[in-house]
């Protein structure tokens, strides 16, 4: 049994249950908006509507939570990785760069999520390193999008993560890698087996890939890399082999600063195949607005799904 005193320990033992990601919402008492990202919304009861959510004693919005009268928790949807990243950063701009609107009660409601909820403060309890809020709910909205989810330090997608599985299943072999984005920047490199420059990848040489592969790969690389969502799966009917490509996060580039590429330094022609120079092609175009799909289909053709139902 693990010792109680061991907090990084206790971390990873709490980290195992998976959850939600929330972003909570409120205004300074002049009416500047303030936000965080938080896992520690659960709902409370229904009659009366009430929700719970829990804000770190070292935040530093806790004084403005101490003091306000209400809040919003925003449900993030599961391309909102980005939104979630933002929130939990100490950026100035954050309701700069992120589309919102007023909720009906006054606090920001952020775009694209897939369920908010405006609440009163009807008590805050102190909770060792946290304060405790309990809300009641005075309005609220949700819609078929899949939530985002969160467990064991990584985000998980999950109506995406199963239409991966299922393509998957078909293949004899599969491939299963990320593109790797940190500070604008894409991660590419050549396979110690030889080979042109591409993505980080599971199964390039071998039989079946796996994402408990990649994700033991990117760990090895120490960018701080976390799997955000799905972002393509394609079949090379020359080969038979089955892709599945998804995008990453990474803090910092490490010793690996000469392998991460802005976009107008990609050298194309040293990019391992076509398939691959047109995945990248895509995901640069896409990373300008941040707007991005799932591509299904083969190497040539196919279908770019929206995540937000367009």
């Amino acid at each position: 049994m693990s010792q109680l005193s061991d907090l990084r320990e206790l971390r990873n033992a709490f980290g195992t249950f998976m959850t939600g990601v929330t972003v909570v919402t409120t205004r300074e008492a002049g009416g500047t908006p303030r936000g965080f990202t938080a896992n520690s919304f659960t709902s409370v009861s229904l009659d009366p509507p009430m929700l719970s959510i829990c804000i770190g004693k070292s935040a530093d919005s806790i004084e403005v939570f101490r003091q306000a009268e209400g809040f919003a928790i925003n449900v993030l949807a599961e391309h909102q990785v980005e939104t979630s990243s933002l929130f939990a950063s100490k950026r100035p701009d954050k309701f700069e760069v992120t589309p919102w609107r007023d909720g009906p009660n006054g606090h920001p409601v952020l775009d694209g999520v897939c369920a908010w909820f405006e609440c009163s403060v009807e008590q805050r309890l102190d909770a060792g390193d946290h304060i405790l809020m309990i809300g009641r709910v005075r309005g609220y909205d949700y819609n078929d999008q899949n939530g985002l989810g969160y467990v064991r330090g990584g985000y998980v997608t999950l109506g995406l993560e199963q239409a991966a599985v299922s393509a998957a299943g078909q293949a004899s072999r599969v491939v299963v890698g990320a593109l790797v984005a940190c500070n604008g920047r894409i991660l590419l490199q050549r396979p110690q087996t030889g080979g042109g420059l591409q993505p980080v990848a599971s199964g390039l040489r071998q039989e079946h890939g796996s994402i408990v592969r990649l994700r033991e790969i990117l760990k090895g690389l120490d960018i701080g890399a976390v799997i955000a969502s799905l972002y393509a799966v394609f079949e090379n009917d020359e080969t038979g082999r089955q892709y599945i490509y998804y995008r990453a996060l990474a803090d910092h580039e490490g010793d690996l600063d000469a392998d991460f590429y802005y976009p107008d330094d990609v050298p194309w022609d040293d990019v391992e195949s076509e398939a691959i120079r047109v995945m990248l092609r895509r995901y640069i175009d896409e990373s300008r607005d941040m707007r991005y799909g799932i591509y299904f289909g083969n190497q040539r053709n196919g279908k770019v799904m929206l995540r937000n139902g367009d």
